[in-house]
């Protein structure tokens, strides 16, 4: 069956963007009314709905001042018409506690015109908001 990767493409960029740091590049990708759900448990600050561009880079921000990067591995991607989904392993870092914090994903995306348009991301929220909170 032959396919078209541009959506995966558009998440596959989406990834780099975000290990590199590059919040501009990364804010590109998105429309300009993006829904993103990182809905969670207390403890991380940035567990709520965003809803927007604007609102995103705020998101952006306020991982970035809890905790870093250690590794992001987007492994598997499946898709559907408009909708990708990735399969995955994080490790991360809480910068205020120094504890790091990992689980699989999955990352499920709608990707309209060329830009993500809705973000899901599963995996152990609790383990992200414990290592925060200490």
């Amino acid at each position: 069956m032959i396919m078209d990767d541009s959506n995966i493409q558009v998440v596959k960029d989406m990834f780099d963007r975000f290990r590199a740091g590059d919040g501009p590049g990364f804010l590109e990708l998105l429309t300009d009314d993006v829904y993103w759900d990182h809905r969670g448990p207390d403890g991380a600050p940035f567990n709520r709905l965003y809803e927007g561009r604007e609102a995103v880079a705020g998101f952006l921000e306020d991982i970035g001042s809890a905790e870093e990067v250690v590794l992001l591995d987007d492994r598997e991607y499946f898709v559907s018409g408009d909708r990708v989904v990735c399969i995955g392993f994080m490790r991360f870092r809480a910068l205020s506690t120094n504890k790091e914090w990992e689980s699989d994903f999955a990352m499920a995306m709608t990707v309209r015109d060329g830009q993500i348009s809705h973000w899901r991301a599963l995996f152990d929220m609790r383990l992200e908001a414990d290592a925060i909170a200490g």
